[in-house]
C-alpha cells in the first residue's frame, strides 16, 4: 500500500504542478494577447494624431508657398526699382506703387501657421520627422525674412546679385516641404 500512495502523491505532485505551469502559461498568454490588443490601439491613435499634425503642416507650408509665390513679382518690382536708385536713376514704380507692393508682400509672408504646425510636428515625433518639420519652418521663415527686407539692402549690396534669391528660397521651401512629406510616409507606412 505504499507503493500504491507514493505513486498517488507523485501523481497528485505531477499534476497539480502540471496544472500550475500550465495556468501560468495561459495567463502570460492572456496578457501577452492583452497587451498586444492595447498597443495596437494606441499605436493606431497615435498614428492618427500623427497624420493630422503632418497634414495640417502641409497645408499650411502649401498655403505659405502659393501667397509667397504670388508676391514674387511685386518683390521683383521693389527690386527693379531699388536697383535704379542705387544706379542714380528714378525708381521705376510710383511711391504709391511701392507702398501697395510692400503691403501685399506683408500681408502674405507671415510664417507663423507653418511654424506653429511644424512646432506641433515636433511634439508628435518622431525626431527624424520633426527635424524635417523644422527644415520647413526654418525656410519658411528665410523666405519670409528675405521678402520683408527687400528695401533694407546694404549699399555695398546691389539688387541685382540677389534679385533671384526670393525665387530661390521659395524653391527651398518646396523642397524643404517635399523631403518633410517623403520623411513623414516613410515613418507612417513604417510597421
Amino acid at each position: 500500500m505504499e507503493n500504491e500512495l507514493a505513486i498517488a502523491l507523485i501523481g497528485a505532485g505531477s499534476a497539480l504542478t502540471g496544472a500550475v505551469i500550465g495556468g501560468t502559461a495561459a495567463v502570460v498568454a492572456a496578457s501577452k494577447t492583452a497587451r498586444s490588443a492595447y498597443l495596437g490601439s494606441l499605436d493606431s491613435i497615435r498614428r492618427t494624431a500623427q497624420r493630422e499634425v503632418y497634414a495640417e503642416l502641409l497645408r499650411a507650408a502649401h498655403t505659405y508657398e502659393a501667397e509667397t509665390g504670388a508676391v514674387l513679382e511685386s518683390a521683383g518690382f521693389l527690386l527693379d526699382g531699388l536697383l535704379s536708385e542705387q544706379e542714380g536713376l528714378p525708381r521705376r514704380p510710383s511711391s504709391s506703387e511701392r507702398s501697395a507692393f510692400r503691403r501685399a508682400i506683408s500681408s502674405a509672408v507671415n510664417p507663423e501657421p507653418v511654424a506653429a504646425a511644424a512646432r506641433q510636428v515636433e511634439l508628435e515625433g518622431p525626431s527624424r520627422v520633426a527635424a524635417a518639420a523644422r527644415n520647413v519652418r526654418a525656410a519658411a521663415q528665410q523666405l519670409s525674412t528675405m521678402l520683408n527686407s527687400i528695401e533694407d539692402a546694404d549699399e555695398g549690396i546691389r539688387p541685382a546679385t540677389y534679385a533671384d534669391l526670393p525665387r530661390e528660397h521659395l524653391e527651398l521651401l518646396k523642397l524643404a516641404t517635399s523631403t518633410f512629406t517623403e520623411t513623414a510616409r516613410k515613418h507612417l507606412n513604417h510597421r
